[in-house]
């Protein structure tokens, strides 16, 4: 029933939706013929296991209130394959690895777009391998793989930093992805706009205060960080966006996939929840995420979308 719902979702909002026109009033030849919901449409999704030592050995911004429960991270993470599985062809698994704790947040190793995987260098050296493991299932896939350690020897990136908006990629400037990164990475998808965000030091990703709520529509955090965020947006960004606004930063991360929005329920952010509650252009579904945001992860951390 969601599958078939999702779909005709997808068959309408196709002809109804379209972004706002470019503040330059131009664009590419490429951009104006595609679909809008296009980049959003994905028929593979790569997760990995979850380690048992995610549990005590994860990076981490501040020590949660209660211990992550390693049952219950396995449980969410099986719940999360299973209902993005209602939407999406094909799940591709990778083996858990006790030598990363944190590699279950498989979206930083790699950003997969147009048929390219880009193996990031990540930020933080307790995941310099993570790319490396996961280059083999990415290559399983035949995609076109670029290294960004050989683009740029002090390039360092986080996938978590990386917001494709449909349109152009957003890209948070952050404590994990660097400037040569982001100009690196512009070499390799140069089909799109590529513009850097500022991020405050307190916030670990740009996912991890915002998302893609659907076509042309910005979810983001009402604080600080996420005001400034969105000033930077407004003002450099290629295209211009609908806001959807929530009181908790990682309320706002959410995954759009085939015309469906998965979303944190109520328990984890009480005073967002009504946000959701009221935004009803696409079909919604709830996802537990509350062991991984112990450890800073979103929804969006724990899968590669590929199109």
């Amino acid at each position: 029933m969601l599958s078939t719902l999702s779909r005709r979702i997808l068959r309408t909002t196709t002809l109804q939706l379209s972004f706002k026109r470019c503040r330059s009033g131009t664009s590419t030849g490429r951009l104006m013929q595609e679909d809008p919901l296009e980049h959003f449409y994905y028929d593979k999704v790569i997760v990995s296991g979850v380690p048992s030592s995610f549990v005590k050995n994860s990076l981490r911004v501040h020590e949660p209130d209660e211990p992550i429960s390693l049952v219950k991270a396995r449980y969410q993470h099986a719940n999360y394959a299973w209902k993005v599985k209602q939407l999406v062809q094909d799940i591709v698994y990778t083996p858990e690895d006790e030598n990363y704790p944190d590699s279950v947040f498989v979206e930083d190793p790699a950003v997969v777009f147009d048929g390219t995987a880009l193996l990031t260098k990540i930020g933080h050296p307790s995941r310099i391998g993570e790319p490396q493991n996961i280059r083999g299932v990415l290559e399983s896939l035949d995609l076109h793989i670029v290294e960004l350690s050989k683009l740029s020897p002090t390039a360092t990136m986080d996938g978590g930093d990386v917001l494709f908006t449909g349109k152009e990629f957003l890209i948070g400037l952050s404590r994990r992805t660097n400037k040569e990164a982001i100009e690196a990475f512009a070499q390799v998808f140069r089909d799109y706009p590529v513009t850097a965000i500022t991020i405050q030091s307190e916030v670990l990703h740009l996912k991890s205060m915002s998302s893609m709520a659907g076509v042309g529509v910005i979810a983001i955090g009402d604080t600080p960080a996420g005001r400034q965020a969105w000033d930077e947006i407004e003002r450099k960004a290629h295209y211009k966006y609908d806001r959807l606004s929530f009181p908790d930063e990682n309320a706002a991360n959410c995954l759009f996939i085939n015309g469906t929005i998965f979303h944190v329920p109520q328990e984890e952010y009480p005073n967002s929840y009504h946000v959701w509650e009221n935004y009803n252009r696409y079909p919604k579904v709830e996802l537990p995420n509350s062991e991984f945001s112990k450890a800073d992860g979103s929804l969006t951390c724990t899968s590669i979308r590929i199109n």
